[in-house]
């Protein structure tokens, strides 16, 4: 095997495939990264069981071959690699696989090609089409919140809701819950779906997106078991989480004695700055005193000190006092884009809602802190 590419190509390859590639693999061959170069061009592959990625990209070939390398180590050279053409190649049996580029000479060891787990197209039943910077939207607004722990692995990964001509796309900890939607084209069959996919897959989604390519389409299959993501020279597959995701709308129903209409990035600034003293405080708490004309936005440490800020914010209906984990508006603030939005509060303990400015299509809920 002997080819040419760019760095760069090769670079962008690497940053998707990377997270197919086993951290701590149960064999070492789970950690390589598979080249195959054929008539057809160069492909590469990697997978871990629990996801697996396949993409091809442009080169200039004189030999074909197959070949497995170190996927991190692969990785760590060619971006370390100062010119932006790069030479590669290696012979069938060879122990080493060579890298060449500006003056450098890089031998790395390989594995048998023969023993690398191929990713396969597995079947499935349902299938449709979004544009890549709807579902990269999708789950920018919602991956956020997913639970850190092990206790319900339902709550560890995003939930994809099929129903129509809509995908509703949801993440929740149980202390708070963010729900986005939006339309799809092309759903088969036409019944409704829901599944679980884990996050690291879909952060690795949005990274491998182009932002410029608005017309870029991405065809999503699933089964009971299985996702598939494909688009451009790229193919995606994930097992599922296992589990029913619970019932949602409730949280969407409490009823709301205060609205607030305010600027997002002023209430962004306020939280980012008062959330530095609450960072000592205990649960993480910053305290918002909601009345007529403004937010007064505080928290105090025994450790740090007290720090408090007030914003101008359209007020109706009753005042009060609440409280949040600072994290937990951060994470919100951080996604939403309109220049406006509106909280809507019930009682003092009662779940309060987020959302944007004439937007039904996102909703995000977090149950406040007691203090």
């Amino acid at each position: 095997m002997r080819f040419t590419c760019y760095k760069n190509d090769l670079v962008e390859a690497l940053q998707i495939l990377i997270h197919s590639v086993a951290v701590k693999p149960m064999t070492p061959i789970l950690s390589g990264i598979y080249l195959n170069l054929t008539e057809d061009g160069l492909e590469m592959q990697a997978n871990n069981f629990s996801s697996g990625t396949t993409l091809r990209i442009p080169v200039t070939a004189e030999s074909y071959g197959e070949a497995v390398v170190s996927g991190k180590r692969f990785q760590d050279f060619i971006r370390g690699i100062p010119d932006d053409i790069i030479t590669l190649f290696g012979e069938e049996a060879a122990p080493t696989f060579a890298i060449e580029s500006g003056g450098a000479h890089i031998d790395l060891l390989t594995m048998p090609a023969t023993e690398f787990p191929k990713v396969k197209r597995q079947d499935t039943f349902g299938s449709f089409r979004i544009r890549a910077n709807t579902l990269k939207n999708l789950i920018r607004k919602t991956v956020f919140a997913v639970s850190k722990d092990n206790e319900r692995p339902v709550f560890k990964g995003c939930c994809f809701e099929i129903k129509d001509n809509r995908i509703n796309v949801l993440a929740t900890n149980a202390q708070r819950i963010a729900f986005a939607s939006d339309v799809i084209q092309n759903h088969t069959p036409e019944r409704a779906a829901s599944f679980v996919v884990p996050p690291e897959v879909l952060r690795c989604l949005m990274q491998s997106f182009d932002p410029n390519d608005v017309e870029n389409m991405v065809e999503v299959s699933y089964s009971d078991r299985i996702v598939n993501f494909e688009f451009d020279n790229v193919f995606m597959t994930s097992r599922l989480i296992d589990g029913e995701f619970p019932a949602y709308d409730k949280a969407f129903e409490t009823d709301f004695s205060t609205r607030v209409e305010v600027s997002r990035l002023d209430l962004r600034g306020s939280v980012e700055l008062i959330a530095l003293t609450a960072r000592e405080a205990e649960y993480n708490a910053i305290k918002f005193e909601i009345v007529p004309g403004y937010i007064k936005i505080s928290s105090f440490s025994p450790d740090v000190g007290e720090a408090y800020k007030t914003i101008e914010a359209d007020v109706s209906g009753d005042e009060t006092e609440i409280a949040f984990n600072a994290e937990y508006l951060i994470d919100v603030l951080r996604v939403l884009e309109t220049s406006r939005i509106s909280i809507q509060l019930g009682g003092r303990y009662d779940p309060v809602l987020f959302r944007e400015d004439k937007n039904d299509n996102y909703s995000y809920v977090t149950t406040p802190v007691r203090i």
